[in-house]
C-alpha cells in the first residue's frame, strides 16, 4: 500500500473511515428507499486502528426512512470480528427518486 490512506502509525486514516461510513451507509439508505439524499450529521466513533493492508468487513443498515429524513448505521470490524469503529449518519431524504437495478 502506498499509504495515502494510513495514519502516521501505519493504521487507516480516520477520514478513509469516515468516507466509509458515508458511502456504505448512503447504500444502505437507498437500497430501503431508492433516494441518495443529502447529509446533514454524521457521527463517528474510533475505537481501534485497523493497520494498512489487513482485511475488514463493514456493515451498514438503514434505521429508519421517513419522508423527509433517514437514519442508517455502520460499523467496521477486523478479521478477528473486533469492532473498529462505529458511526451514525443522517441524512434529509426530500431529493428525487432514482432507478435501481439490483439484478447485479
Amino acid at each position: 500500500s502506498s499509504g495515502i490512506n494510513a495514519e502516521y502509525g501505519g493504521t487507516m486514516h480516520g477520514g478513509m473511515g469516515a468516507s466509509l461510513v458515508d458511502l456504505c451507509s448512503s447504500v444502505a439508505i437507498l437500497s430501503k428507499c431508492s433516494r441518495w439524499g443529502i447529509s446533514t450529521d454524521m457521527q463517528i466513533s474510533y475505537l481501534k486502528g485497523a493497520p494498512v493492508g489487513s482485511e475488514i468487513e463493514i456493515v451498514g443498515q438503514c434505521d429508519k426512512a421517513g419522508k423527509t429524513l433517514a437514519f442508517s448505521s455502520c460499523q467496521i470490524f477486523n478479521e478477528k470480528g473486533d469492532l473498529l469503529l462505529k458511526g451514525q449518519h443522517t441524512k434529509y431524504m426530500g431529493t428525487p427518486h432514482v432507478e435501481l437495478d439490483m439484478t447485479e
